[in-house]
């Protein structure tokens, strides 16, 4: 039930216009700050992918023999080509102690925890959010190293 409640504050949170920016609620279970000395966790199907988080990672597919499309976060094994997951799909940035996901205009869009996405603004991810890159479901997870 409180599960519930907080993916319910975190979607309308998502809805928010396009005018308004994206803070805080300060209602919840806080974020722990994204410093160094934390990896990004991606689960993706059975597949778990721990990388650290410098300034910024790129998620889509790459291309072979395309070195413009290359990411870091390469969703090809997942079948990204036939999920709709474009060549760069979207952008996970860290800074002031928070990761924010920006998707980068892809053709068939991103959700956070079922709610779509608007291109080129940043959301706040939290710990245990579930990403869909088109139709790619990536859980994340924010994990002390």
């Amino acid at each position: 039930m409180a599960d519930d409640k907080r993916r319910k504050r975190e979607t309308d949170y998502l809805n928010l216009p396009p005018s308004s920016p994206l803070s805080d609620t300060g209602q919840g279970q806080v974020a722990p700050e994204f410093g160094e000395n934390w990896r990004l966790q991606l689960k993706i199907d059975n597949q778990k992918l721990t990388l650290p988080v410098y300034s910024e990672i790129s998620v889509g597919r790459s291309v072979e023999g395309d070195t413009a499309s290359r990411v870091d976060v390469d969703l090809n094994p997942q079948g990204a080509y036939q999920s709709g997951v474009s060549r760069r799909h979207a952008l996970i940035r860290r800074h002031s102690g928070a990761l924010y996901l920006e998707d980068l205009n892809s053709t068939n869009g991103t959700r956070i925890n079922g709610a779509q996405v608007t291109p080129g603004r940043e959301y706040r991810l939290r710990d245990g959010d579930e990403i869909e890159f088109g139709r790619v479901r990536v859980i994340i997870r924010f994990v002390a190293s």
